[in-house]
């Protein structure tokens, strides 16, 4: 069946990577269904004006009515436009600061939030927790050091969402552009964090910004917060989306995807590259082949060539110096055994056995389509 998938260009460094008798992946297929539930055409935009005429409605008596979490990348700083010039809400923005924002990150952030006069929340992360925490998840030899932070930006948004009553909180995910990321490469559940802090960390985890179970009770299930991604309802591609924000708030390019954390800049750069021989690219590849927004044989010429990096030995040190790791020992944790969600106590396990929940929270609004998608449809 070979070892890459014929419509895109997923291959076997994805472990779970299924190919039907075609050679098609799993993910095409998922690429398929989201297409059906967030169909482009003339009615797109339209049906993207409806949901916020009723979060419009919920949040009339409010200062805000709805969360957009913010990092400085594209993504969220066009979803901050969007949500504001062109769907007329009023967010407030919210961004977690875990240490490694890098310049450019920072002075997007302030730029767009200032000339669009919307309101920013920072939650600044309690820094020698985080780093524990994030050094446990390289101790642990995973495939994923930056869930910490995705697990902290999660609840940092959730936790303002509730104290602040409003009951929508916005992602710039879009499944055309970013694509669906394995499990296997990263995986974000608040058991799994718990797992690796006793197994490679140091004290508890009092002072971190986990989510765990109780929360998704407690925010989602109890409160009715939803999560709304509008990127899916409209065009969007990336060449006019970088000419928008640096034409209206002279935003500054920082280089590469996911490149406005420092961390996540090392990861998808260097660590996954030469431990793992994941490259992050491929999933994004794949989700504009599938898009029609690149051509196959142009994205296979892309991951040729290896992440452009620079400065490797700069960053490289910094990260390393950043959490207290030397030479040596992260020599040893980038020749050990290679490790990802599956080797630790998750939820995963128990997830599997409440699909048919899992889908009945999806037909609610509870989940979005996306996260079902990503955990319970894998299979071709």
């Amino acid at each position: 069946m070979g070892n890459i998938c014929k419509k895109c260009v997923s291959d076997k460094s994805i472990i779970s990577l299924k190919l039907d008798k075609n050679g098609i992946c799993q993910f095409c297929k998922i690429h398929e269904e989201m297409e059906k539930e967030y169909p482009l055409n003339e009615n797109s935009f339209s049906n993207l004006l409806k949901i916020c005429e009723k979060i419009k409605l919920d949040g009339k008596k409010k200062k805000y009515d709805c969360i957009v979490g913010v990092s400085g990348g594209k993504d969220s700083s066009y979803l901050l436009y969007l949500v504001k010039k062109k769907l007329n809400l009023r967010p407030l923005a919210v961004h977690y600061d875990n240490g490694f924002d890098s310049d450019a990150s920072v002075s997007n952030i302030l730029k767009v939030c200032e000339k669009l006069d919307i309101d920013l929340e920072t939650k600044v992360a309690d820094w020698e927790k985080f780093k524990s925490i994030t050094k446990a998840f390289f101790k642990a030899g995973v495939s994923d050091p930056d869930t910490p932070t995705d697990v902290g930006i999660f609840k940092t948004m959730y936790e303002i969402a509730y104290k602040e009553n409003i009951n929508y909180v916005f992602n710039g995910h879009s499944f055309r552009t970013e694509g669906i990321e394995p499990l296997d490469w990263t995986y974000m559940d608040g058991l799994y964090v718990k797992d690796i802090n006793k197994k490679f960390g140091e004290g508890n985890l009092k002072n971190f910004d986990n989510f765990v179970l109780s929360d998704l009770i407690k925010y989602n299930f109890l409160r009715g917060i939803k999560t709304i991604l509008p990127l899916n309802y409209i065009k969007y591609e990336e060449k006019e989306v970088i000419e928008t924000l640096q034409k209206n708030f002279d935003w500054v390019n920082y280089g590469g995807h996911h490149y406005e954390s420092l961390l996540t800049k090392f990861v998808v750069s260097y660590y996954l590259p030469n431990k793992f021989g994941i490259d992050r690219r491929r999933t994004g590849l794949s989700a504009l082949v599938r898009s029609g927004q690149i051509q196959r044989s142009k994205a296979l010429e892309i991951l040729e060539r290896p992440p452009i990096l620079n400065d490797e030995n700069e960053l490289k040190n910094y990260i390393l110096d950043k959490l207290d790791l030397n030479g040596d020992e992260f020599d040893k944790i980038m020749k050990m055994q290679n490790r990802n969600f599956r080797n630790f106590q998750t939820y995963y396990k128990y997830f599997k056995h409440f699909k048919i929940f899992a889908n009945l929270f999806y037909k609610l609004g509870v989940i979005p389509k996306i996260l079902y998608l990503r955990y319970f449809g894998d299979k071709t």
